[in-house]
């Protein structure tokens, strides 16, 4: 083995465990698995290398071997992002605009709230597109845009959780006032009821005789 492959070799292990680790210990501590896939490709991953050792391979096919394991490594980030993203959205804007349904969001933060959480909504789409366009024409930009949509969900879950006492009194008010709402519905019907009782029962005739 020459020093050009092992210095390959070192720069794939080397991405592997400051890029993908991270990633994947990010997916096991918050989703308590292990996607069937990303373990699949980090197999092959490791298989394409392991052949490079092999006592009869020529120069040609170790160079052959480490161009696919290259690949596997750059689709191990991409499955990750793109797991993680998922995610994200599913966990995020999902759930926070089935829980906020119907909130006046603008009442947090003077409107600021709303107006940065859209903002970085309108942001994670047009990257995630993005991306996805890039992925047939340049892997690399594609790798970048999905990285970009990562830290940007990143930074959504902090303003989140940091405008959550906000939020909470935003949906305490939506609440209250679907509650005040509700009352006088009961009240006008009560008073329409009671209406329906006593109205038959006055003498009509002799109040308008009266102002005759």
């Amino acid at each position: 083995m020459d020093s050009q492959f092992a210095t390959k070799v070192t720069s794939l292990y080397r991405t592997y465990i400051e890029v993908i680790k991270p990633l994947l210990a990010e997916i096991e501590i918050r989703y308590q698995k292990f996607p069937i896939p990303i373990l699949n490709e980090i197999r092959a991953f490791n298989d394409h290398i392991a052949r490079c050792h092999r006592e009869d391979i020529s120069s040609a096919n170790i160079d052959k071997e480490i161009k696919k394991a290259e690949g596997h490594i750059y689709r191990i980030i991409l499955d990750c992002y793109k797991f993680l993203n998922v995610a994200f959205h599913e966990n995020l804007i999902e759930k926070f605009d089935k829980r906020t349904r119907g909130v006046d969001l603008n009442a947090v933060n003077n409107g600021q709230f709303s107006a940065s959480y859209f903002e970085t909504r309108k942001f994670i789409i047009s990257h995630l597109k993005k991306a996805k366009f890039l992925e047939a024409m340049d892997k690399d930009e594609s790798l970048k845009e999905y990285e970009i949509v990562y830290n940007k969900f990143s930074e959504l879950e902090t303003f989140l959780s940091e405008n959550e006492r906000h939020i909470c009194w935003a949906k305490a008010r939506y609440f209250s006032n679907k509650i005040i709402k509700a009352i006088w519905w009961l009240v006008a019907i009560i008073f329409g009821y009671i209406l329906s009782l006593i109205l038959p029962s006055i003498p009509w005739d002799r109040l308008f005789s009266f102002f005759k």
